[in-house]
């Protein structure tokens, strides 16, 4: 009885060593993480307009990344968005449904240092929901480039 009991146990971690390690971990890690312009790829982007609700234009680029677990994640992202799709990212930022009540804009800030704690150059922002995630968007203009910051949770 004993021996199956170890070998129970055994199984089960390096079950979970292999989805954590061969199953792309990241979304079942228990740890922050942060990706950059180098490791900021497609299949991220396809995750936060999957739980943002938020289409981005052909051409977007991500530039940073922070993911914030595990029970009521946070998401911190800046994106760069190909300057003409300007205006059609206005109107889908315009399209998403305004959220009405208490919105906490500052909150968890302090845990991304590049995410802005004042939104300057502003073209277009948003609080909005989508199921269980608060949504606040900013699309600004940074020199020569458009830029939006999003960042979603769950409360």
């Amino acid at each position: 009885m004993r021996k199956v009991v170890v070998i129970l146990i055994s199984a089960l971690a390096f079950a979970g060593v292999y989805v954590f390690f061969a199953g792309g971990g990241k979304d079942i890690a228990f740890t922050e993480y942060e990706l950059d312009e180098g490791s900021f790829k497609a299949d991220t982007l396809a995750k936060i307009e999957s739980e943002s609700g938020l289409q981005l234009p052909p051409g977007t680029k991500g530039l940073r990344f922070h993911y914030k677990p595990p029970i009521d994640p946070i998401v911190f992202a800046k994106i760069q968005i190909p300057s003409e799709s300007k205006d059609l990212m206005v109107k889908r930022l315009d399209k998403m449904q305004e959220f009405s009540g208490k919105f906490y804009s500052d909150f968890a800030n302090s845990r991304c240092n590049w995410f802005p704690a004042a939104v300057t150059n502003g073209i277009a922002t948003k609080f909005s929901t989508k199921g269980a995630f608060y949504i606040q968007a900013h699309l600004v203009q940074e020199s020569d480039k458009v830029i939006l910051y999003l960042k979603y949770f769950t409360i």
